[in-house]
């Protein structure tokens, strides 16, 4: 999973000038264009269904405060603060959006709303919230919202606030094909960024320094994305950082990584070895590549989440590596990073055609190594569709 991008620590001698190396400069006519944002229209059909899903569980009215599901409904990708600024969709009414006044003709320009509703620093928002809302008996309120916003709308509002993740859930776990169309392009572009990465890697290396490399050849491919970084022992933790640990031959060196086109995201992880696999190494890529396909045959509409985890975790344990294998198999993937479905034991709601997710198993060995196969899917009635290309073999890099 993404972290936030590390300072480059430099090394001496040969290690300093092999990080300085610049990437091998990449072929424009090889990469698509990004593509085209959403329009306008299809923010007001996202309003519509959520209205009705809405009003289906006796709703009035959501209260949505910056969130993904704030970008979502309204195309507002921004930040909360202790300024409050929040979409009212009222279900029988418009979608009023109350924000700071210094904030309105940035608001006007950028969300998908019918009114913008200003207030001044000497005025209280959630009073002027609460007299938008008065028709309705009871509000959603966006699943994040912080307690303190939903104490304070308690207070004066005099209906009954209730949760709206399912609301959004239900909504959001069915991506439309120009969604499908963001994640691949983020995953094209996550795989580019870490095939340059590879390339780029010199024994001595830190962690943390091939993170920043990371970082950098996103940023050639005009986005901005990060990730996971660990070489030898440290790859068996399944969400270690990186670190100062310095590449040397036979390490295994597993990246997970990311990043976002259109407010979508990817989700890749590649494990690779530094000059030279050991058989154990590689037996053990062999295993995890052998779960992830079976994962992935189980993967299609009216699944069972539970059922595909257990058809992958199924070769992994018949191979004595059950153990080591210590999380879901994988989670949805959308606005967010992590998000509805989830592949685990337990969950027994079916897939359906749309829900797009992760298929990542992964054996970690203590003190020795981990590996993990990361891709992304688009569930479909049949054979699932790759939103990233799998590399099947495992890669040996490095001079």
């Amino acid at each position: 999973m993404p972290v936030t991008r590390r300072t480059l620590i430099a090394t001496a001698g040969a290690a300093l000038a092999a990080a300085a190396l610049p990437g091998p400069p990449l072929a424009a006519a090889a990469l698509p264009a990004l593509p085209p944002p959403l329009p306008p229209e299809a923010f007001r059909g996202r309003q519509a269904r959520l209205r009705a899903a809405a009003k289906e569980r006796g709703l009035g009215a959501l209260f949505v405060t910056p969130s993904t599901n704030l970008a979502y409904a309204a195309d507002l990708a921004i930040q909360g603060s202790e300024r409050l600024t929040a979409l009212l969709l009222l279900t029988d009414g418009p979608a009023i959006l109350v924000t700071p006044s210094f904030e309105e003709a940035n608001h006007r320009r950028n969300a998908v709303v019918d009114e913008v509703k200003p207030w001044n620093e000497d005025e209280n928002p959630i009073a002027l919230s609460a007299k938008l809302l008065e028709g309705a008996r009871a509000v959603g309120v966006e699943g994040s919202t912080p307690y303190q916003t939903v104490a304070r709308l308690a207070a004066v509002f005099p209906g009954t606030l209730e949760d709206a993740t399912p609301v959004f859930d239900a909504l959001r776990r069915i991506k439309s094909k120009e969604e499908q169309v963001f994640i691949h392009a983020a995953a094209g572009r996550t795989i580019l960024a870490i095939a340059a990465t590879h390339q780029r890697i010199r024994k001595g290396m830190t962690e943390r320094q091939v993170a920043d490399i990371l970082a950098e050849e996103y940023r050639k491919l005009g986005v901005q994305g990060d990730g996971l970084v660990q070489f030898g022992p440290s790859s068996a933790f399944p969400h270690g950082g990186p670190q100062e640990r310095r590449l040397d031959s036979g390490d295994v060196i597993l990246i997970d990584s990311g990043c976002k086109v259109r407010g979508y995201n990817s989700d890749v992880t590649r494990t690779a070895v530094f000059r030279s696999a050991s058989d154990e190494v590689r037996r053990v890529h062999d295993i995890v590549e052998r779960a992830q396909t079976a994962g992935i045959a189980a993967l299609k509409a009216g699944a069972i989440p539970e059922e595909v985890d257990r058809a992958a975790r199924k070769v992994i344990e018949d191979a004595g590596y059950g153990q080591f294998f210590t999380h879901r198999l994988g989670h949805g993937l959308g606005m967010d990073g992590h998000e509805s479905p989830y592949l685990v034991h337990g969950n027994q709601t079916p897939l359906s055609a749309g829900n797009t997710v992760t298929v990542e198993p992964g054996i970690y060995m203590p003190g020795k190594f981990g590996v993990r196969i990361e891709d992304d899917y688009a569930v479909t009635a049949g054979v699932a569709d790759g939103l990233s290309e799998r590399l099947l073999e495992l890669e040996v890099i490095g001079g």
